[in-house]
This record gives C-alpha cells, sequence and structure tokens, in this order.
C-alpha cells in the first residue's frame, strides 16, 4: 500500500503528526509547573482582579481602600473601604451580593454605586466578592511585613 501525500491532504497530515507528537512528547500543566516556585493564582481571583480594576477600582481605589479618582473631590458619599475589616464583620456575602448587583442604594446606601446585575453573571459577582475580601488579608500581609514577622 502506497500512502501519498498531496497539496489536498498535506495539511491534514501535518496536523496528525503534530497531535501524535504533542501526545507522546508533551507534558502536562502540572509537569511544567513542577519545580516553579512561582505561585498560580486562581482563576477566579485573576477574574475578579479584571472585573474589579474594570469596574470598581475607578471609585473604591485600586487597593480597595476607597480612594479612586471620582471621590477625591470631596463628594458626600465616599466609597466603601475593603481593607478594613470591621467592614466585611458587619456585611454578610449575600449583602454583598446584592450591593453589587442591585446597587448600593438597594442596600440603604447611596445612589452612586450602580446596579450591575444586567453587566454581570452571578460568577463574576461572586469572583468580585472574594477579590475584594481578599484586600483585608493583603492589609494584613502588609501589616506583618513591617513588624518583621
Amino acid at each position: 500500500m502506497e500512502l501519498r501525500i498531496n497539496k489536498s491532504n498535506g495539511m491534514a497530515v501535518c496536523f496528525i503528526v503534530g497531535v501524535l507528537l504533542a501526545l507522546l512528547f508533551g507534558c502536562s500543566a502540572e509537569e511544567k509547573h513542577a519545580g516553579s516556585t512561582e505561585k498560580q493564582e486562581p482563576y477566579a481571583m485573576v477574574e475578579g482582579e479584571r472585573l474589579y480594576l474594570h469596574y470598581c477600582a475607578i471609585c473604591h481605589g485600586e487597593n480597595g481602600d476607597g480612594s479612586g479618582r471620582y471621590y477625591g473631590s470631596g463628594m458626600q458619599a465616599s466609597p466603601a473601604d475593603f481593607t478594613q475589616e470591621s467592614f466585611f464583620r458587619e456585611r454578610s456575602d449575600n449583602r454583598l451580593y446584592t450591593a453589587i448587583s442591585e446597587g448600593s442604594a438597594s442596600v440603604g446606601k447611596s445612589n452612586l454605586c450602580p446596579p450591575w446585575g444586567r453587566t454581570l453573571h452571578k460568577e463574576e459577582i461572586e469572583f468580585l466578592i472574594g477579590y475584594i475580601k481578599s484586600f483585608v488579608q493583603q492589609e494584613a500581609d502588609e501589616a506583618e511585613d513591617d513588624r518583621g514577622l
């Protein structure tokens, strides 16, 4: 049996050979990063950060401390400071979800934070909640570093 490769089937043969070589000599993602000391962040945190920087940081600040560009002019309402542990002690995840989804007015705050529920999916709002809660841990880590712990 003679195998003839012509222009019409050449691309298919190259693709199949490439896949076979990748399967034979490739390695898994775990093997690629096995010796790496670089910590891989979970997708939820990476996506939460992306969403936060796009939708929230302009008011709440890139570091979550409420010092965003829109609130440097002394407006009446000031955005929440996500670096304070007390902020989360007083608010459940359900309340945070409602505030993000339906706007801050829905939880008795100012009407300056818009409802994002029609813009963001449920999972994206959950990613945001996880990300904004990480500001408290970042603040604690920085305080430990400052004390030399």
